[in-house]
């Protein structure tokens, strides 16, 4: 973790900017996989798709992780939509080998503008981190996302599943690719829980996860060399079992309670999304 912070860009209030390239910066590799993706979409959803955003580190120009955000334009969710965001990840990186990792995501309009004020966390990641690759962009309805309770939510509640999920997953696996896929996993899930926990009162945001673990050991400096490992784990994961169990062990004696803590003092009624104030 020596390399230069990589915060996203805010206003003069502190509220966090759009930090993904234009839709003409995108490299012409990243703009092939993204109208793939459009295609698709378009192909499955016809007059109910409303628009389709590239996000993740290729929205970046940076890394070879995509995640395309896809938004329906009927108030209900259609049938069959995680077995599409499944296949359709599939066949993009079977057309595009080269990408390390693809993901298709798929919410109502509903999701995105929750009439009961509540906070939405498609819209704060369209607003932070994403290029409009089809359709109308929504991001000139979406005002600067503010960095509060209800955005670190998002990312904390359920936390402590979805990392025991994990855990059990690696002592069951046995193949080397599924150890390394699911300990990788881990580190990006652990790792942008505990930054959700300290960025509220950092006020920075970042996709990055050298960056989230610098802020992270700034509030616990005891934790410097585990981060320094799920940094690493980030990247490419490990396929030694042994390993993975190792630094997931570790992390599991301490950012459960970590998270909960939060849960504590800011989501008492552990509620899956809070209002926005």
């Amino acid at each position: 973790m020596t390399r230069e912070l990589m915060t996203w860009p805010q206003d003069p209030w502190g509220r966090v900017l759009n930090g993904a390239v234009s839709p003409f910066e995108l490299s012409a590799e990243t703009q092939d996989i993204a109208h793939t993706a459009a295609d698709l979409a378009l192909e499955r959803f016809g007059d109910a798709l409303h628009s389709v955003y590239l996000s993740g580190g290729m929205a970046r120009n940076m890394g070879s992780e995509a995640v395309f955000i896809i938004i329906l334009r009927h108030m209900k969710r259609a049938v069959g939509l995680d077995l599409f965001c499944a296949a359709a990840a599939l066949r993009v990186q079977k057309l595009h080998p080269d990408l390390q990792s693809c993901v298709f995501e798929t919410f109502s309009w509903d999701e995105v503008f929750p009439a009961d004020g509540r906070f939405s966390y498609s819209r704060f990641r369209i607003g932070v981190n994403s290029v409009a690759i089809a359709g109308r962009d929504l991001k000139r309805l979406i005002a600067p996302q503010k960095l509060t309770p209800a955005a670190a939510n998002a990312s904390i509640f359920g936390l402590n599943g979805r990392l025991r999920a994990l855990q059990h997953r690696l002592k069951a696996v046995a193949t080397e690719s599924r150890v390394r896929a699911s300990s990788r996993q881990f580190a990006h899930i652990a790792l942008r829980g505990a930054f959700a926990c300290v960025m509220t009162t950092e006020q920075v945001y970042s996709e990055d996860f050298a960056t989230m673990a610098k802020y992270i050991a700034l509030n616990l400096p005891e934790r410097h060399a585990t981060l320094n490992m799920l940094v690493q784990l980030s990247v490419q994961g490990t396929p030694s079992t042994l390993e993975a169990l190792a630094i997931v062990d570790d992390v599991m004696s301490w950012l459960p309670k970590f998270a909960e803590s939060w849960l504590d003092h800011n989501n008492p009624e552990r509620d899956q999304t809070i209002k926005l104030v």
